[in-house]
């Protein structure tokens, strides 16, 4: 049972409905009054969109910077392959491993030779500097290193490779 014409209602009104409002607030206001309060509302707590905007933009810019650091990183550590070994004799072994550096750095590398139960019998450390252009293959350059021995290898090859200074 509804009509179109808003109804008296028997509750007092506290107010008058402001000079500008539309028909449906005036009929709002006669139904149902304007004197009650709205229920005030508590602050919002945490950030608004705009401070969430700056922490997800904060938080990629720290992550990219991230990544570029490890790229960076990873991309000036020399980087070894071993390639074959040969052994000649039970005192002396001969390690073939290629180095993928930069040009301008000087790399150590330290060079091992085991026996049947992995146990070290021999090892030195190699220091690679500049290389001719024609050793180069891009980065890369390919190094044969003899190793004595204490007793018969079984396997060369390297072990760990480093920037020096120097």
């Amino acid at each position: 049972m509804s009509s179109a014409t808003p109804r008296p209602t028997s509750r007092p009104q506290t107010g008058a409905t402001a000079p500008g409002t539309s028909a449906i607030q005036r009929a709002l206001a006669q139904r149902y009054g304007t004197g009650h309060r709205a229920v005030a509302r508590s602050p919002r707590r945490g950030p608004s969109t705009r401070g969430w905007m700056l922490i997800a933009a904060a938080a990629t810019l720290v992550a990219a910077l991230f990544v570029v650091w490890i790229v960076w990183g990873n991309s000036q550590r020399p980087v070894f392959k071993d390639v074959s070994f040969q052994i000649t004799d039970s005192g002396h072994v001969y390690a073939d491993f290629d180095l993928t550096k930069d040009p301008d750095q000087t790399v150590t590398c330290a060079v091992e030779a085991l026996n049947e139960q992995y146990a070290v019998v021999g090892w030195t450390e190699v220091t690679i500097g500049q290389l001719p252009d024609d050793q180069l293959n891009g980065r890369t350059s390919t190094h044969r290193v003899p190793l004595r021995t204490t007793n018969l290898a079984t396997t060369a090859g390297v072990d760990s490779c480093w920037e020096s200074a120097g």
